[in-house]
């Protein structure tokens, strides 16, 4: 599913993180490990999006990531 640029600045807008929403900066990195326990938990959740590139305080700024140029190779 794509997200469209006006869904993506809702989020951004969000006051806080939750249950459902969360965002890392992981400009260049990030753990493997942790993102499979962000994403097991997301979805014990139902679902929700995991942002990198993102900085987590508000006002967020937008970095974008190279943390996982193959997502393929992500287990």
């Amino acid at each position: 599913m794509k997200t469209s640029p006006e869904q993506f600045n809702q989020w951004l807008q969000a006051p806080r993180e939750s249950y459902t929403l969360e965002f890392k900066k992981a400009e260049n990195q990030y753990d493997e490990t942790k993102l499979l326990k962000y994403c097991v938990a997301l979805a014990n959740e139902g679902g929700g999006q995991f942002i990198l590139g993102v900085t987590d305080k508000v006002p967020r700024q937008v970095f974008g990531t190279k943390a996982f140029p193959n997502t393929d190779k992500i287990c």
